[in-house]
């Protein structure tokens, strides 16, 4: 009759009996270190190949429930989460990468571990390896270091019956000869000796791998990507960025431009942390959360040298001589714009567009006006090639702010981001009212 090969399920190590403890002064019991055995390495192995606990269960021939309690088990022990669950599938997590790579390398020592001693089971040294308990392996090491059952036994701390049942079923398992009786006592064979030095440098390689990631700290996500509306408030953006990149000098900053619709669809589908822009309010039922910076103001730009630049005032009426280069209809700068020529017919806006570039070089070119926002003015005045007309826009304009989704929870990076938005746009709030009062003044 061919002795049963007792699986990992049902020999477990706290199977062991360690009721009747034998002590000796001149020994210490050596601690035990709870570590993964090698049977939970192949369950993570076969998981992580197949990202699929079902496709591992049906390898492995073990149930749903068993895999799925052994990677709890698993990650238990070091301490960290391994895999990324979802409905398509179980994907590892840049911690559980790293983990794989060792434990491939733990499985192929193991398997020629068991290949050297030359076993006759029907079955694959991998297969064998798996059925190695972490009691059957901590016991096999110490018969090694110690020379005999007796002292091994002394030195673990337990009775060396206990000892004895733990290895003769290790040995029966494997279908090899790994331990003799001696003159001095019960001592492994010289395949027994070789098989115990492998099965060590196993368990300092498990050791290694459960330290790692024990010590492994999460990298945080360095990238924020945001949604800025066309003709943005750049000059906030470019402050908080550069803010942003002398705290965290490995952060990266994605600009995402495009009208307020296309970008609140990139929202809604995440592809953008946040929007930062007007704020018009958006459907309730998409569950979108504005938050306000500061009040937008608005003011008439021409080019440095036009003729209006030369004037302490300057009229709606003479504004009417020139012709307009403006965004289209609906966008904030055009509602300023109408708000100026309220009473009797607005001049021609001959050219319509979104291209604060485009804008920029028309006026410069020509004597047409515009509308830009404050903080464009800001903006412009690093360049030196536009200026601001002296006369109100009787316009309070709209909300700039932040537009975000109700559940978003920021990484320590997005909100250092954001904070360098809003303390930014405080001082450029400020100072929209004190130009606005400097050009009625």
């Amino acid at each position: 009759m061919v002795p049963r090969i007792l699986s990992p399920d049902s020999l477990s190590d706290t199977q062991q009996d360690t009721s009747s403890k034998m002590t000796t002064p001149s020994i210490e019991p050596k601690v035990s270190r709870e570590l993964p055995s090698i049977w939970q390495l192949k369950v993570f192995e076969a998981v992580a190949r197949h990202q699929s606990v079902t496709q591992a269960s049906s390898e492995l021939l073990r149930s749903q429930p068993a895999i799925t309690s052994r990677l709890a088990e698993f990650e238990a022990l070091v301490g960290i989460s391994l895999f990324e669950r979802s409905t398509t599938g179980t994907y590892l997590t840049s911690a559980g990468v790293g983990a794989l790579v060792r434990t491939k390398r733990i499985l192929q020592a193991a398997r020629e571990a068991v290949a050297l001693v030359g076993s006759t089971r029907n079955s694959s040294p991998l297969a064998l390896a798996s059925s190695i308990t972490r009691t059957q392996m901590q016991y096999l090491i110490a018969i090694e270091e110690c020379g005999s059952f007796r002292a091994a036994a002394r030195m673990l701390g337990i009775a060396e019956a206990s000892l004895q049942r733990a290895a003769r079923t290790l040995e029966q398992n494997l279908g090899a000869k790994l331990f003799q009786r001696t003159a001095s006592g019960v001592q492994t064979t010289d395949v027994g000796k070789e098989f115990a030095r492998r099965l060590k440098s196993i368990n300092n390689q498990i050791i290694a791998m459960v330290d790692a990631l024990n010590a492994y700290e999460l990298p945080k996500e360095q990238c924020v990507t945001v949604g800025v509306l066309i003709l943005d408030p750049s000059i906030l953006i470019v402050n908080a960025i550069r803010e942003l990149s002398a705290q965290f000098p490995a952060a990266r900053v994605v600009v995402v431009n495009g009208t307020y619709d296309a970008l609140l669809s990139k929202l809604l589908r995440d592809e953008i942390d946040f929007m930062i822009g007007v704020l018009k309010h958006p459907d309730p039922a998409f569950d979108f959360v504005e938050e306000p910076l500061y009040q937008e103001h608005y003011c008439v730009v021409a080019k440095r040298d036009h003729p209006l630049t030369r004037e302490k005032a300057v009229t709606v009426e003479s504004l009417r001589r020139y012709q307009w280069v403006l965004p289209p209809k609906g966008s904030p700068r055009r509602e300023a714009y109408e708000h100026i020529f309220s009473e009797g017919a607005p001049p021609s806006a001959s050219i319509e567009t979104y291209s604060l570039s485009t804008i920029r070089i028309t006026l410069w070119d020509t004597e047409m006006l515009t509308v830009l926002s404050w903080t464009e003015v800001l903006s412009e005045r690093r360049f030196g090639l536009l200026a601001a007309l002296p006369i109100e826009v009787p316009w309070d304009g709209r909300q700039v702010g932040i537009t975000t989704k109700r559940e978003w929870q920021p990484n320590e990076v997005q909100a250092a981001f954001v904070r360098h938005l809003k303390r930014n746009a405080a001082t450029i709030g400020g100072a929209s009212i004190r130009g606005k009062e400097a050009k009625n003044g």
